[in-house]
């Protein structure tokens, strides 16, 4: 495998480089991996090449990412992969053609150098980026709620909590950056001067509840209750509740978006969003709380207006139901249960994951543990996703439908 030249036609001319130098001093070893590119990268580099209108353009960028205690990740700008090494049975040359004041009796073009022989190449495998880390990081400067800067800071460890920039925290995530941009969206992080701020489930559904009550107040077109002047909402927050408006101009692009109409800036919510969020927020250290219960309290944060948008799917992944609790009334009003499990508490890894989960229950439906399971493939990735299944789980077929069992493993 040459480096920087092209094999000659008839036959060519292997050689080891001295030990030395010329000027006695020791040549410094080389040592190379490969790294071989999946079609879909190639493809892209190879697109990019020809799309190139600058020498010192980036073709096309990979990045490699990992703590020194991470696997390691191969990077596009929207795709992730584990970098893994695997044996060759052929060995590969590394070789180049000598350098000029090389001496040799052949010609140069008839041989080359043999830098480094290796026999193990780095393969690129489709992964889920590793984005819960987002939260981990952030957890310590996240925001502390309404009226924060009246009710004074939280008490903290008396060194500096460290805020992190966006390009701080893509230095450290496992992911794309498109992967990046879209996992910072779905954990309600925004960017305030300059500093990603992580906005926790509970705090941010008081915020939002009283956003909604703002969004009814201040809409002017009754056939468009989701549309509402942003300026007068945000006003609001500032003086009522102390949320500084450069927070709250984010959290309503973070909820929709805001655009300029008839002269006017106008904030379009994101209602669907919305509401799941608030549900969401109404979850955390729910035990074992009776299902019309919590729709009931779920109702009464959102409002009479955005009611009809409450729907428990949006939540698939936050809870778990369980049978009503046997009582002298259950045949009147038997109410299952719901409590919290988010799925962010769950590991990364498919086999501790499918472990915690069958320890959690014996049996699952299919349809109620599928949504755990996101995470543990990339997005859409049915096929990936499948095979995890069928790896660590056994189907069985019962009267009251399909069940799925933990695959015993020797």
């Amino acid at each position: 495998m040459p480096v920087g030249s092209n094999l000659p036609h008839k036959s060519v001319i292997l050689r080891y480089p001295p030990s030395r130098s010329f000027e006695g001093l020791e040549e410094p070893e080389e040592s190379y991996q490969l790294l071989e590119l999946p079609p879909e990268i190639l493809k892209a580099v190879e697109a990019k090449l020809k799309g190139k209108e600058r020498e010192d353009e980036i073709a096309f960028p990979l990045t490699i990412k990992g703590k020194p205690s991470d696997d390691a990740v191969l990077c596009t700008p929207d795709s992730t992969f584990l970098l893994r090494t695997v044996g060759i049975s052929n060995s590969l040359l590394i070789c180049r053609t000598p350098s000029a004041d090389a001496q040799t009796t052949t010609p140069p073009s008839a041989t080359l150098q043999v830098r480094d022989t290796c026999h193990e190449i780095l393969e690129c495998v489709p992964v889920a980026p590793n984005l819960e880390r987002i939260r981990t990081i952030l957890k310590d400067s996240a925001w502390q709620g309404l009226n924060s800067s009246t009710l004074g800071k939280r008490k903290r460890d008396s060194k500096k909590i460290k805020k992190w920039t966006r390009d701080q925290l893509n230095s450290v995530i496992q992911g794309s950056e498109e992967e990046l941009a879209i996992g910072l969206k779905e954990r309600n992080v925004i960017e305030i001067d300059g500093k990603m701020l992580l906005l926790p489930p509970v705090e941010l559904k008081e915020l939002l509840s009283i956003t909604l009550s703002l969004l009814v107040i201040h809409n002017v077109h009754p056939s468009t209750p989701h549309i509402a002047p942003s300026a007068p909402i945000i006003s609001s927050l500032d003086e009522d509740h102390e949320v500084p408006s450069p927070i709250s101009n984010e959290i309503l692009k973070l909820f929709g978006e805001v655009v300029e109409e008839d002269d006017e800036m106008r904030w379009k919510a994101d209602i669907k969003r919305i509401v799941r969020e608030v549900g969401n927020g109404l979850l955390i250290g729910a035990q074992a709380k009776k299902l019309d219960a919590f729709e009931e309290e779920w109702k009464n944060e959102v409002g009479e207006g955005y009611v009809d948008h409450i729907d428990l799917k949006l939540l698939e992944g936050e809870y778990l139901l369980s049978p009503p609790a046997i009582t002298s009334l259950s045949f009147i009003s038997p109410s299952p249960l719901i409590s919290h499990f988010p799925i962010s508490q769950l590991p990364l890894q498919p086999a501790t994951r499918f472990a915690d989960l069958f320890l959690t229950r014996p049996k699952w439906k299919p349809e109620e543990i599928i949504p755990f399971l996101k995470g543990l493939t990339r997005d859409g990735d049915i096929k990936s996703r499948d095979k995890l299944v069928q790896k660590f789980v056994r189907v069985v077929k019962e009267k009251e439908g399909v069940w799925w069992y933990p695959r015993r493993t020797n």
